[in-house]
């Protein structure tokens, strides 16, 4: 008897525990898949969120350079540079040597926003630069080098008439195009 007993006590024991175990191993399961989704959930939201972010931020900084590129292309133009360095007792040789500085530090100094513009912008900008550098070499060739400095800046200034040429124009037209396309 003892010994029918004691088989009857052992799947009572493991019914009993299966009632116990079950329903947690249940729990614990359901629970973990809940976890792993609301995990993903998190982790896409947290990843757009990220994305959106940096989105704004990179908007933000390709508008800084095209705010710094304009400013560049304003500072560089030919009418700004004669106000800039259009003084008393500068031949022509100083007031050319000086603008060409200006130009070529102006342009240094902002060479790192290329990376926020296209390909085709930084292209125009530096066809900008090398116009404009050329336009004072054209025009600094054709008068004498102790010119006054006005007598120089006179003559910048009927080329430009002349020819139609006023290179900052084009890269100032360039950015404008950009800048519809992005808010557009």
């Amino acid at each position: 008897m003892y010994l029918c007993r004691k088989p009857m006590e052992t799947f009572e024991l493991l019914e009993a525990a299966l009632y116990i175990l079950a329903p947690s191993v249940l729990v614990i399961v359901s629970s973990s898949m809940i976890m792993k989704s609301m995990s993903r959930n998190l982790e896409k939201t947290l990843r757009s969120e990220i994305l959106r972010q940096n989105n704004k931020d990179f908007v933000k900084l390709k508008l800084a350079a095209y705010e710094r590129l304009s400013l560049m292309l304003e500072r560089t133009s030919v009418p700004t540079l004669i106000q800039k360095f259009a003084k008393p007792g500068l031949n022509t040789a100083q007031i050319a040597q000086l603008m060409r500085a200006s130009i070529n530090e102006e342009f240094n100094y902002n060479v790192s926003q290329q990376i926020f513009v296209s390909a085709q912008t930084w292209g125009t900008i530096k066809i900008v630069k090398e116009q404009t550098l050329i336009l004072i070499k054209t025009v600094e060739s054709k008068i004498d080098a102790n010119q006054s400095a006005a007598e120089f800046c006179d003559s910048l200034i009927n080329h430009m008439k002349n020819n139609g040429e006023i290179p900052h124009e084009k890269g100032l037209q360039m950015i404008r195009g950009e800048m519809e396309l992005i808010f557009n």
